[in-house]
C-alpha cells in the first residue's frame, strides 16, 4: 500500500467534514488546510530507482489524495497531468474517495470512455441527504469500478436502491 498526495489541502464541503481528520491533524501542526498546494511528491509515481524500477512497486494499491480531495477545485490545473501519470501506471491500482463526485468529469481525459481497470473511484456519504445527492451522481459517472464509503456515519442511511442501480448488469444477478 502506498499513499500519493499530489496536492494537499481541502475545504469543508458538508456535514461530514465537521470533524475531518485532515483538518484536525493540520490544526495540531499549525497548517492552514484551506490552502491547496501542489506537493513535492507530485511526480513520485514516475520516479525510478538506480536499476530503472519504479519506486512505487507494481501490484500495490495507491491511495490518492488522502490529505485532500482529488476533485477539489483548486487542483483543476494539475489534475490532467495527475490523470496521465495514473493512466501510465497500469501496474498499480489507484483508489480515491471524494465528496465532490459531481465534479468527476471536470478535466477527465478524452480517452477515458468508461474508465480503466486499475482506477477505482468512490464517494463518501454521511447522511441520507448526501447519499441521495452523491450516489445519484455516482451512478451517472463513467467509472468502471465504483466504491461507496459511509464515513462518518451521522445518521441511519438507506442506500439499497443505489446498490441495486449500481450493481445491475445484464445477465448477472447480485445478492447483497
Amino acid at each position: 500500500m502506498s499513499i500519493w498526495n499530489p496536492w494537499k489541502g481541502c475545504h469543508k464541503k458538508s456535514e461530514g467534514c465537521k470533524n475531518c481528520y485532515i483538518h484536525r491533524a493540520n490544526a495540531r501542526k499549525g497548517i492552514d488546510t484551506d490552502y491547496i498546494y501542489k506537493t513535492d511528491e507530485f511526480e513520485c509515481l514516475l520516479v525510478k530507482d538506480a536499476k530503472g524500477n519504479y519506486k512505487i512497486k507494481s501490484g500495490q494499491i495507491v491511495y490518492v489524495c488522502f490529505n485532500s480531495d482529488f476533485l477539489v477545485e483548486e487542483a483543476d490545473e494539475w489534475r490532467e497531468e495527475a490523470w496521465k501519470m495514473m493512466i501510465e501506471r497500469k501496474d498499480v491500482t489507484f483508489l480515491f474517495l471524494t465528496k465532490r463526485i459531481e465534479r468527476f468529469k471536470v478535466g477527465l481525459p478524452k480517452e477515458w470512455e468508461d474508465g480503466y481497470d486499475h482506477i477505482v473511484v468512490g464517494t463518501t456519504v454521511e447522511n441520507q441527504q448526501r447519499a441521495d445527492e452523491r450516489l445519484t451522481a455516482l451512478k451517472e459517472m463513467p467509472i468502471k469500478h465504483k466504491v461507496i464509503t459511509i464515513q462518518p456515519m451521522l445518521e441511519q442511511i438507506n442506500i439499497e436502491e443505489y446498490l441495486k442501480n449500481l450493481l445491475e448488469v445484464e445477465g448477472v444477478e447480485y445478492k447483497y
